[in-house]
């Protein structure tokens, strides 16, 4: 038997009161928290801190925390070992929030905004802020209550998003005519600076111009070298001559010319990209490099005049330190979850969007509903999570010492249990046995069942279920047969069995 741990109801599912539980994130620090949370139930708190802020990027603790959305519990796993696993869903580091699927990791997961509170934002897309402070984790309780189906949702996976905008808006580098003629044109009125790979060296640049046809795409560039404190001030202009069949050229700013984008991987610094209809410019550091790049922008035509240096404002503020880099996105970087210091304090608050999360086995609904912990210290993202229950569900009682269900038989497909522990003292578990074997039958000692044993297959299960909670196990899709469902806890200290004092209980599956 697979040792037990006693662990916190994985899906909880309960309205409760939960009071100041409304997040608010901030510097790191643990003072002014308008809003500490309560001990409440409904909910998980996620250390994402990743080790906090000015950590070592070598140190162990700089990175995500990884999340099974099956079985409620932290995975513990390098971001190495992550990137190989499929035994996570979903992972948190600081405000960033990654799906295991796409460019995030090799399983299949995807995620849609299901609600996206759109009251939480004026007619421009700003926030507002009275709704946002009045918000709290009781009063968007009903948001994520409403989430009962996934149709019409199309879900996304995890992709790399370029820093330098390209989406044929008017704040892209190019721009989209729409139909009948779907013209591709450059938008030379919108500018970024860039940072080398090696990040000592510099450049302005927007693009002039624009061949849809051979996708021959002209930007000009004004370098700074690493030994120059400013930018030229005559262009450099270059053509990456990408070609009917898509692809890829690289530039590199210091040589002032093209390069392979494979050989010169560590030199390249501007990466122009035409894939079908994505058009995209991205620059060599974070997802898109193993360099230190990256860019700051837009600018229009009037502002970036302003720009003569890559390291300063027109005020001489020093924006060195201010250049973003391309990155992970998907549901919840392209719908953001928070917004930023609505008091000028540096504070995160949640918008308590609700997330669709498909997982290729089940489907869940998220709502982050902190940025803090009790104490104030940024970085501890509470969770709100419950599966998206399906047509059929069984409500299912443990207690000492039976399972009782609201039905015995249902039709084949996907099911949920609906699973409370009644006790009224011991920690429970809920397994799913397919078998042909009498409840009372099944193969093991006189301590537990053997999961492994001749004649069962497990189909899914969750553990440490607590007195007084309940929790949904969902998208188990059931074929048509006969089932066995039982607690399977072997308690050394009482010498108990939970399976053999009688929690075992038939369940048939029948054919549509």
């Amino acid at each position: 038997m697979k040792s037990r741990k006693n662990l916190m109801g994985l899906w909880l599912f309960i309205p409760l009161t939960l009071g100041a539980m409304s997040g608010c994130g901030g510097d790191g620090s643990n003072s002014d928290n308008p809003n500490p949370l309560s001990d409440t139930l409904g909910s998980v708190q996620i250390d994402a801190t990743a080790g906090g802020f000015g950590t070592d990027p070598n140190d162990s603790a700089n990175k995500y925390t990884y999340f099974n959305l099956d079985s409620g519990q932290v995975i513990e796993l390098t971001d190495s070992e992550a990137a190989v696993s499929e035994n996570w869903h979903i992972a948190f580091k600081r405000t960033n929030v990654k799906l295991n699927g796409g460019v995030s990791g090799p399983a299949s997961v995807k995620g849609v905004v299901a609600d996206a509170q759109d009251n939480f934002y004026d007619g421009n897309g700003d926030p507002e802020s009275s709704v946002f402070l009045n918000a709290t984790a009781a009063s968007e309780w009903t948001a994520f209550d409403g989430v009962t189906s996934t149709d019409d949702l199309s879900f996304v996976e995890d992709r790399n998003i370029p820093y330098i905008k390209g989406d044929g808006s008017s704040e892209g580098w190019w721009l989209y005519s729409g139909p009948p003629d779907h013209g591709v044109s450059a938008n030379p009125d919108q500018w970024w600076l860039i940072k080398s790979a090696s990040a000592d060296s510099y450049a302005k640049f927007h693009v002039t111009d624009i061949v849809q046809a051979s996708s021959d795409i002209t930007l000009d560039l004004f370098i700074q070298g690493a030994t120059e404190n400013a930018f030229s001030t005559t262009a450099t202009t270059w053509t990456a001559a990408i070609g009917v069949a898509d692809g890829s050229k690289c530039f590199d700013i210091d040589a002032a010319a093209e390069v392979d984008c494979t050989t010169a991987a560590a030199d390249w610094d501007i990466k122009v990209e035409v894939a079908g209809q994505s058009w995209n410019i991205w620059t060599n550091g974070a997802v898109s490099g193993s360099g230190s790049g990256g860019a700051f922008g837009s600018f229009d035509t009037t502002d970036i005049a302003g720009y003569v240096s890559g390291t300063a404002s027109p005020s001489g503020t020093d924006i060195s330190e201010m250049y973003g880099q391309d990155s992970v996105g998907g549901a919840f970087k392209d719908n953001t979850w928070y917004a930023y210091s609505l008091q000028g304090n540096s504070k995160l608050w949640p918008n308590y969007r609700v997330y669709a999360i498909d997982t290729g086995s089940a489907q869940y609904k998220v709502q982050i509903l902190s940025y803090y912990n009790a104490a104030g210290t940024s970085g501890h993202i509470t969770l709100r999570y419950a599966p998206v229950l399906s047509a059929e569900t069984v409500n299912v009682t443990l207690e000492e010492w039976s399972i009782s269900l609201d039905k015995t038989t249902i039709k084949a497909g996907n099911i949920s249990f609906r699973v409370s522990n009644k006790g009224p003292d011991d920690v429970h578990e809920f397994v799913v046995v397919k078998t042909d074997l009498a409840p009372d039958a099944l193969p093991g000692d006189s301590q537990s069942v053997d999961e492994n044993g001749a004649g069962i297959e497990i189909i899914g299960e969750i553990e440490g279920i607590k007195v007084g909670t309940d929790v949904h196990v969902t998208a188990m899709d059931l074929d048509p047969g006969n089932y066995v469902l039982i607690c399977n806890i072997w308690d050394e200290d009482e010498q108990e069995s939970h399976y053999h004092e009688g929690m075992q209980v038939a369940f048939t599956v029948t054919a549509n």
